[in-house]
């Protein structure tokens, strides 16, 4: 009974003494750690990535409408109500969307600047583009559970653009 205790002993000895695996160990610490940093540099480059496209996106909508949109907007009897390009503006915004990040529309809008006799055509009218953006279906997402995050993670933010509109 005392060899096998004392055999213990010296095993137990020996194990505490050897340092040959630490690095391993301390690596396997530090894993998932490095891991969940990977992951958070990655998406957070790919929603920079799709929010600055959605912007972009959006200015060149906003400036499109702000181009084929009748100057008289403002006026009492317009030619056209910014309503009628409701659907163009939201085609164009639909082309945006991928399986990564999904893009709609929620108000196009209308404003009339200026005072009377200020510019040529007064008031002058302001195209207001709003576009809603979701960004889902992000890939590390499961990893983030590691450290407490949702499984489900989506970013949804508002987007606003103005232009003049020039008319046709």
């Amino acid at each position: 009974m005392f060899g096998a205790s004392h055999h213990i002993s010296n095993t137990l000895s020996r194990f505490r003494n050897d340092q040959s695996g630490a690095a391993l160990v301390e690596f396997a610490i530090l894993l998932p750690i490095l891991l969940v940093t990977f992951a958070l540099i990655v998406e957070g480059g790919r929603i920079f990535w799709s929010y600055q496209n959605a912007i972009t996106g959006v200015r060149d909508t906003a400036r499109y409408v702000g181009r084929i949109a009748p100057s008289d907007l403002c006026t009492a009897s317009p030619s056209a109500a910014i309503g009628d390009f409701q659907t163009a503006v939201s085609n164009t915004l639909t082309s945006l969307s991928t399986t990564d990040i999904a893009v709609g529309l929620d108000s196009l809008s209308l404003e009339c600047v200026g005072n009377a006799g200020e510019y040529r055509v007064s008031p002058t009218p302001v195209a207001v583009l709003t576009a809603s953006l979701t960004i889902s279906n992000l890939p590390f997402t499961p990893l983030f559970q590691l450290v407490g995050g949702s499984a489900t993670a989506q970013i949804q933010t508002t987007i606003t653009d103005r232009s003049r509109v020039f008319g046709p």
